[in-house]
């Protein structure tokens, strides 16, 4: 006796068991995707505290790194058990750092449980062996007194170049994990509009297969057959799976255009925000330390301390090159001091800020951060108010980072989704008309009966 195989059965077997297989690709290369861009973020802060925080402190201490009878010094300034930089850095970051010498810290803002410092610490064996031996920075994860901490480690070298310490900066993980629950957002938003889609599209396929292969009785049917109920057959079989691809195609597109622009979305816009803030805040130190005494406005120039800032472009470049953002000093409502060049090569300098930034800042004495056009660009922006002695604002300081930047964020996170979606759609379609072709054209063994 022939088997019967009820083809319209297996058809949307096939149908739902690509539906899921495509909602768990989508699902995984989107976590994946996302985690990395979280973790690209957090990398980048390492790196800007990093490398600001180094500054500050190079800066607050004159010389070269040095060892002189068994401790750290900065030329003629002592480093080991002084904190006060260290110290200062965790306020305005709430990261911790520590100054190693060799693998012993002599110098750390880290606190135990009874508010004393954690002195004599020793760094791991691997990282020891990375930075004190091959001279190399390391970044991974730190426990510290039972909290995980991104961190990164970089070497301290003499002015020989010989390494004599490690730099060490941590995020608390809280940090990450702030981020981490706008993903599980996506993650549950993807499940279950997933989910809701391909529901939808098994419905949509049941009514079909109902409604158009319930006039095919009991058929011998072949893909390679020229008669009129092999076609039939055929073009029937060939709607079904562009219907199955349109259900792939609201899936992603759904996916692509609320969940992930949605929450991808917050997650950039939290991360520029708090790029922003750490470098203002360290820039801001930078400067304090760099050029001691108030602010101050004389013959047209806007001084810091002693030291008059007009066309000074080593501090904003320094600041800029470390923290990846245009980086202002401001006399008022116009620029004295940038890194933002100008379509010809020229530095900006002498634009003005916008009305709405002058209002808030100048007049009102408030920070503003917000989206400004910034020399012909569109730029999220910090703006700070610079006040002399007596507490009168003259002038404005300012970190800003190009949307575009941020623009290509999202298209890098997008850009290998929908490779991988598009790829995944023409495999999907591949293989069910595969599949379908195998069902209907196995004349041998098969008595196919097509019913509702």
């Amino acid at each position: 006796m022939k088997k019967k195989v009820m083809l319209k059965e297996k058809l949307l077997r096939v149908s739902i068991g690509l539906i899921a297989l495509f909602t768990a690709t989508i699902f995984l290369v989107t976590n994946r995707n996302v985690n990395n861009l979280v973790e690209q973020n957090i990398s980048a802060k390492l790196d800007s505290i990093s490398s600001l925080g180094m500054e500050i402190i190079k800066s607050t201490y004159a010389g070269d790194w040095d060892v002189k009878n068994g401790k750290l010094f900065i030329g003629d300034n002592l480093v080991s058990n002084n904190f006060e930089a260290l110290d200062a850095i965790k306020e305005k970051t709430g990261s911790l750092t520590t100054l190693y010498l060799g693998d012993e810290s002599v110098a750390t803002s880290v606190m135990d449980k009874n508010g004393e410092r954690m002195h004599a610490s020793k760094v791991s064996s691997q990282v020891a062996e990375s930075v004190l031996t091959n001279g190399d920075a390391f970044e991974g994860t730190e426990n510290v007194l039972g909290e995980t901490y991104a961190s990164k480690y970089v070497p301290i070298k003499d002015k020989m170049g010989q390494v004599i310490g490690i730099w060490f900066v941590g995020i608390p993980k809280s940090d990450i994990e702030s981020q981490g629950g706008k993903i599980f957002e996506m993650m549950a938003s993807i499940v279950v509009i997933s989910i809701l889609c391909g529901m939808l599209g098994c419905i949509i396929l049941v009514i079909y297969s109902k409604k158009y292969l319930k006039d095919i009785d009991t058929l011998k049917v072949s893909f390679l057959g020229s008669n009129s109920n092999s076609k039939n057959a055929q073009q029937k079989v060939l709607t079904m799976s562009l219907l199955l691809i349109g259900t792939f195609i609201v899936i992603w597109v759904t996916i692509q255009g609320f969940t992930i622009g949605s929450v991808v979305n917050k997650i950039v816009d939290n991360n520029i925000k708090d790029m922003l803030n750490t470098g203002s805040e360290l820039g801001y130190m930078l400067v304090d330390e760099k050029y001691k005494g108030d602010w101050s406005f004389f013959d047209n120039k806007l001084y810091k301390g002693t030291t008059p800032l007009n066309d000074n472009s080593m501090i904003v470049d320094t600041i800029g090159s470390n923290t990846e953002s245009r980086s202002t000093i401001f006399m008022n409502d116009t620029r004295i001091s940038t890194n933002i060049l100008k379509t010809d090569g020229t530095r900006a300098i002498g634009t003005k800020a916008s009305d709405e930034v002058i209002e808030t800042v100048l007049k009102q004495g408030k920070e503003f951060t917000g989206e400004t056009l910034d020399v012909d660009k569109k730029c999220i922006t910090k703006y700070t108010p610079l006040k002399d002695s007596n507490g009168e604002i003259i002038g404005m300081w300012f970190i800003g980072v190009d949307k575009k930047f941020i623009n290509n964020q999202i298209v890098g996170l997008r850009k290998p989704i929908t490779q991988i979606s598009i790829f995944a759609i023409i495999i999907a379609f591949i293989t069910f008309l595969f599949l379908s072709r195998r069902m209907v054209s196995d004349v041998e063994n098969f008595d196919v009966r097509l019913s509702a």
